[in-house]
């Protein structure tokens, strides 16, 4: 039996009792709070709780905040003044109160347990004497005072355990609102530069600012960079290297907007003015910044600084469409050279890190199947050694300081850090948290740890343009993304990892309520889906391949536990950009293909891809007027229409010809839907995101919408639903190895 407060727990009897009495509470609640009182003044996160109770199953997200609001009801606790369970923001939660362990006497003939706590020391001893004789009394005192000492030492003791050993792996360096990212240790083991993101109120995007912490005093200041804008830092580099001064730091670092790239190389001047210090409130001045090269012309998944050459090493798409693929600009001679490297397939090398010693490139590959490949670039020799390959998407992976072995991330649902050989063999797991993790991770200057940071962005489904008289939308703290409405009812799904992993939601937006209608045991990248027009069928995209599955396999009674090779209707080594409806029996796939988007006319009489005459790179319709099919044409963006597109068991043809509207796309835009003769798209524009909505029949009166960093849309009825960015927050941490 344990006593904390008021309340006394027995948790061999399954009893909570308060002033001798039994208080009723539900056996979910009583595991939870056996967690709290067996480990009193610990932080025990979500997915503690969520191993611990529901190991196994797919609950929602608001479960977890749903018990814990009925035990504090049950133990009749303030959230905002708590006696007991304390909220602990982004880690969990903590039994605040001290617990003490009690001797289970049970008084058959008086029909009584002691329950008295130990704080009450006299009342004790009376209610003992009355029910005990002399010598027994005795021993239970000794006892219950052995119990003590016992139970205060395993705490001390139990205390200490735990911090050592956390601190023998991670620690926070950053505990700021917002997400602070990007970190790189300057070669002198104090000073962290890192990038505190936020999200604008005013315009709802987000703004760099540029930080410096020294983390043995936790000294932290802002540089003031005025209008410059960083968007990530490359390389830190002490002047003393350059053969420039030592109170002198280099900044190389990425400026990526909507609109322009550039790669910068700053100078930063150590203050050293009092006056001038005291002043400015900063450490460290900013100097000026040269721009090394533009890269509007591509965007830029990744990039590293290779000291010893002077060499900027990055991955970029071409022409801002798949595959990636890896670039050298030498910084002296201001000249650009492509690098040696496999034959970029699929989303090609999106991730690089140039070894400790210099010798060697690590590449990151992504084909098609949705498997990464390690690679390895001898920067000797232009030799090119394939490492181990994955059964899953890896964003990043950096080299250890050994410059043998690798760090990467773990499958999710699992936020881990792994430590292997190149071909995946002695792997180990450095970093295991709660948290998400974000592809941030670079070198701590000590010879033995990482930095690495954690990232929790909370997308949400919000009504853009709602329809009338609804309900709230039943959204979580975890990414609700790519919705899909449903033509003719309330009903619309989406993309969740409520349970862990991406799964199928089916959300009712009269109602404010969204079940799981997906279980997946297998970790899938589920991505884009659409309707049809008659609310029968829904197109998904699942680790690059497009399945056609039955609404009705889509409930919550009995939830879809796996994709069958009957539903799959096309495969692709290039990555899929857009699915979209032509007819009942026909759908419009879009891949990219060395750059150029290519559209497929999938036929489901047969599950053929059918040729249409022309450079087609978009296949649409409108349910609304489901007499007329889209297409826009490579490269110029014309917007064509022609009558329905018919499909019988072995072909499609089209009845009349391909009539140009006045719609002309803009270079760049993405997301592509037709509704209620309608054009709708994404575009980035100064710096922002909108989504467009062109009259195919007026384009004068068109209009933009200011999206947050959005994660897909869809329109019906001329209503809008789409998942955006809610909240940011993230931090920087490091191993302590």
């Amino acid at each position: 039996m344990m006593q904390f407060g008021e309340f006394t727990l027995d948790d061999k009897q399954a009893r909570l009792i308060f002033q001798d009495k039994d208080v009723a509470i539900e056996p979910k609640l009583f595991e939870l709070l056996l967690m709290f009182v067996n480990q009193p003044n610990t932080i025990i996160s979500r997915q503690d709780i969520l191993d611990n109770l529901w190991a196994g199953s797919l609950v929602t997200d608001n479960a977890i905040n749903k018990l814990v609001a009925n035990l504090r009801k049950v133990l009749a606790d303030e959230p905002k003044n708590p006696r007991y369970i304390q909220t602990v923001p982004k880690r969990g939660y903590r039994l605040i109160c001290e617990v003490n362990l009690l001797e289970s006497l049970n008084l058959a003939e008086k029909g009584q347990i002691i329950t008295d706590g130990i704080s009450d020391t006299n009342n004790r001893k009376n209610s003992l004497k009355k029910n005990l004789p002399n010598k027994g009394y005795s021993k239970v005192i000794i006892a219950l005072l052995l119990l003590l000492c016992s139970l205060f030492l395993w705490q001390v003791f139990s205390s200490k355990d735990n911090k050592d050993n956390t601190n023998r792996y991670t620690m926070e360096l950053t505990r700021a609102h917002g997400a602070e990212e990007s970190a790189r240790m300057h070669p002198d083991n104090n000073h962290l530069y890192y990038l505190k993101k936020k999200l604008k109120k005013d315009s709802e995007n987000t703004s760099y600012q540029l930080w410096i912490k020294n983390i043995h005093t936790a000294k932290t200041k802002q540089v003031n960079i005025a209008e410059t804008n960083i968007s990530k830092i490359i390389a830190v580099v002490p002047g003393a290297v350059t053969g420039v001064s030592s109170d002198t730091t280099h900044l190389f670092y990425l400026d990526k907007k909507q609109d322009s790239c550039g790669v910068y190389q700053a100078t930063l001047r150590q203050i050293n003015n009092k006056k001038q210090l005291r002043q400015t409130n900063k450490t460290m001045q900013w100097q000026q910044a040269e721009k090394l090269f533009d890269c509007s012309d591509k965007r830029i998944k990744d990039i590293d600084y290779h000291i010893s050459k002077n060499m900027i090493y990055y991955a970029a798409q071409p022409r801002n469409l798949w595959p990636n693929q890896i670039y050298a600009f030498n910084v002296a001679t201001k000249k650009h050279s492509f690098v040696t490297q496999v034959e970029p397939v699929g989303w090609g090398h999106h991730s690089i890190d140039i070894s400790p010693d210099g010798n060697k490139l690590l590449i990151m590959s992504t084909k098609g199947d949705f498997k990464t490949q390690l690679l390895v670039l001898n920067l000797l020799n232009n030799e090119i050694t394939e490492g181990f390959k994955f059964d899953y998407p890896v964003s990043e992976a950096i080299w250890h300081h050994d410059s043998e072995q690798v760090y990467y991330y773990a499958p999710p649902p699992a936020h881990q850090i792994i430590k292997s050989d190149l071909n995946g063999s002695n792997a180990t797991t450095v970093v295991s948290i709660s948290e998400y993790l974000s592809p941030h991770m670079s070198l701590f200057p000590d010879g033995k740890n990482i930095l690495f940071s954690t990232e929790q962005k909370n997308y949400s489904n919000r009504w853009l343009v709602p329809p009338k008289q609804i309900s709230d939308i039943d959204n979580s703290t975890v990414d609700d993304i790519n919705p899909a409405l449903f033509h003719h009812s309330s009903q619309y799904l989406f993309i969740s990892k409520r349970s862990g992993r991406r799964q199928l939601y089916l959300g009712h937006y009269d109602a404010n309520q969204a079940e799981i209608v997906t279980n997946f045991s297998q970790s899938y990248w589920l991505s884009y889906m659409t309707v049809s027009a008659d609310d029968q069928s829904v197109l998904l995209n699942v680790d690059n391949e497009v399945y056609l599955l039955p609404i009705s396999a889509l409930n919550e009674v009995n939830p879809l536990t796996t994709l069958k090779q009957e539903n799959l209707i096309f495969t692709s080594e290039h990555p899929i950009i857009s699915l979209n409806w032509l007819t009942k029996n026909g759908v419009a796939i879009t891949t990219v293909n060395n750059g150029i988007p290519e559209l497929m006319v999938v036929n489901l009489f047969n599950n053929k891809v059918q040729q249409l005459k022309g450079k087609w790179a978009y296949g649409l319709t409108d349910s609304q007027h489901p007499q007329y099919n889209y297409l826009i044409e490579q490269q110029s963006n014309i917007l064509y229409r022609t009558n329905s597109l018919t499909f019988t068991d072995d072909s499609v043809s089209n009845q009349g010809e391909f009539t140009k509207t006045q719609v002309t796309l803009p270079t760049g835009f993405f997301h592509v839907k037709i509704d209620a003769n309608t054009l709708y798209y994404g575009s980035d524009e100064s710096d922002s995101i909108y989504l467009n909505a062109v009259p195919i029949n007026n384009i004068e009166k068109g209009s933009q919408f200011l999206l947050n960093d959005f994660y897909g849309y869809d329109v019906s009825n001329a209503k809008i639903m789409l998942s955006d960015l809610e909240s940011l927050e993230g931090d920087v941490h490091r191993t302590m190895h």
